[in-house]
């Protein structure tokens, strides 16, 4: 899945972006007319907006902010639910609350807390209409601290 893709599953919106090596950064024109008079590449002010890592789009959790302010692709949880996906776990029935959009096995969603604040992203592994609805931690705000304790 590429970049265009990735956003088209969960809003109708185009980005400006420039792609540099294999990472995509925020470029409106007014960034664009920055990065001139300062004579740099993009890459040193722009908002990185995620990377092709193995021939797959893997976004920012930046990305994923912007995408949650306009898209209807949305699982909410509850303060359990929220704990647990921010540690990389995997989300079950009981820590949804509600959800907007589809809800059919297979679909991206965007994983927000009560208070409608972005925690990551998700990919449905039992519908979540179902008894034993599931949704499968993909990327998740912890991931960065993780990353970097080890």
């Amino acid at each position: 899945m590429n970049f265009e893709v990735f956003i088209s599953k969960f809003a109708d919106i185009k980005l400006e972006y420039t792609k540099i090596g294999n990472k995509y950064f925020l470029a409106d024109a007014e960034m664009k007319e920055l990065s001139k008079k300062l004579n740099c590449n993009i890459a040193a002010i722009g908002l990185i907006l995620g990377e092709d890592k193995k021939d797959k789009f893997t976004p920012s959790i930046a990305l994923l902010e912007i995408l949650s302010k306009v898209s209807n692709e949305k699982v909410f949880v509850n303060y359990i639910g929220e704990i647990d996906f921010l540690y990389g776990k995997d989300l079950k029935k009981r820590h949804i609350l509600k959800f907007t959009g589809g809800s059919k096995e297979g679909f991206f969603k965007l994983i927000q807390n009560e208070q409608d604040e972005n925690l990551g992203y998700g990919k449905i592994s039992a519908e979540l209409t179902g008894s034993k609805a599931e949704i499968a931690c993909l990327l998740d705000r912890g991931d960065f601290i993780r990353r970097e304790k080890s």
